[in-house]
């Protein structure tokens, strides 16, 4: 786009002026220098009253953008990390429980979640209504409290305390998936961009209003070009910062380390899943 933009200014500048030649069409006397004067008369109202009240809000709202976007990218990375620590906890526990049906189908929920987990990080993902695995790892849980402790004729179910703890971290891992949901789904409305947008174009429009002078793109029509080329891109550079942070899993900021090692838990678990299967 700064390409772009310097290849364009004069286009840009003379369709302004066209415009601005209409808007000001009752206007029943002609500027004999170029502009000069009127540019003169009005720079006190833009560069007093309109550019810093404009400058000031778009500051403003550019960075609570930036920062917000930035600590829901650090929040999400977070949860992922909670979720992983709180899995590979959960899975050393179920590898602890006596061998059985229901440890086999705890290891499968655990393999499972792990799997959707993979999937809701990625760019677009839809989250699913229900969280079926996490049930399903419940209601086990429930079955084995009932059933015949270690130590009491045939061991199906594991010692209290590593059930109890089985369920802590069932728990933790249904919280950390709200807040990592919450998190990826509160974001800005369209609106706001909306609004940074006509911002932007605000500040734009106010430059080309500054420079409308014929003698003033006569003598500095290099300059002027390049800092046209510098506010364009800057704006530019600062849309792409938007777009990169607004996905969580997607641009320069991904939260990609988090991915990898669920990764690893996946295909650990998918192992010791036909372990479990090889034991029947």
């Amino acid at each position: 786009s700064p390409v772009l933009a310097y290849m364009t200014y004069d286009d840009v500048a003379r369709g302004f002026n066209f415009l601005f030649q209409i808007l000001a069409r009752e206007q029943t006397w002609v500027a004999v220098d170029g502009g000069a004067y009127q540019a003169k008369i009005i720079a006190p109202a833009i560069n007093g009253i309109v550019v810093p009240a404009i400058s000031i809000l778009f500051a403003t709202l550019t960075g609570n953008t930036v920062t917000t976007l930035r600590q829901r990218q650090v929040d999400i990375h977070a949860f992922l990390n909670c979720e992983a620590g709180d899995l590979r906890m959960l899975t050393s526990l179920v590898d602890c429980y006596p061998i059985s049906f229901k440890r086999l189908k705890s290891l499968e929920y655990i393999e499972q979640y792990t799997c959707r987990l993979i999937a809701e990080s990625r760019s677009r993902a839809v989250f699913g209504s229900t969280d079926s695995e996490m049930n399903g790892i419940i209601s086990t849980l429930n079955e084995l409290a009932g059933s015949t402790p270690c130590g009491e004729g045939n061991c199906e179910a594991p010692s209290g305390t590593i059930l109890s703890e089985s369920y802590s971290a069932v728990v933790r891992l249904n919280n950390c998936r709200s807040n990592r949901i919450t998190a990826v789904q509160s974001t800005f409305p369209i609106l706001h961009y909306g609004i940074l947008l006509l911002l932007a174009g605000s500040i734009c429009v106010a430059f080309l209003l500054e420079t409308n002078q014929e003698l003033l793109i006569f003598l500095n029509a290099v300059q002027l070009r390049i800092l046209w080329t510098m506010l364009i891109g800057s704006m530019s550079a600062l849309g792409v910062v938007f777009y990169d942070l607004s996905g969580p899993f997607r641009g320069s900021y991904k939260a990609s380390n988090a991915i990898i090692q669920l990764r690893s838990i996946r295909d650990t678990l998918r192992v010791m899943v036909e372990t479990a299967r090889s034991d029947f």
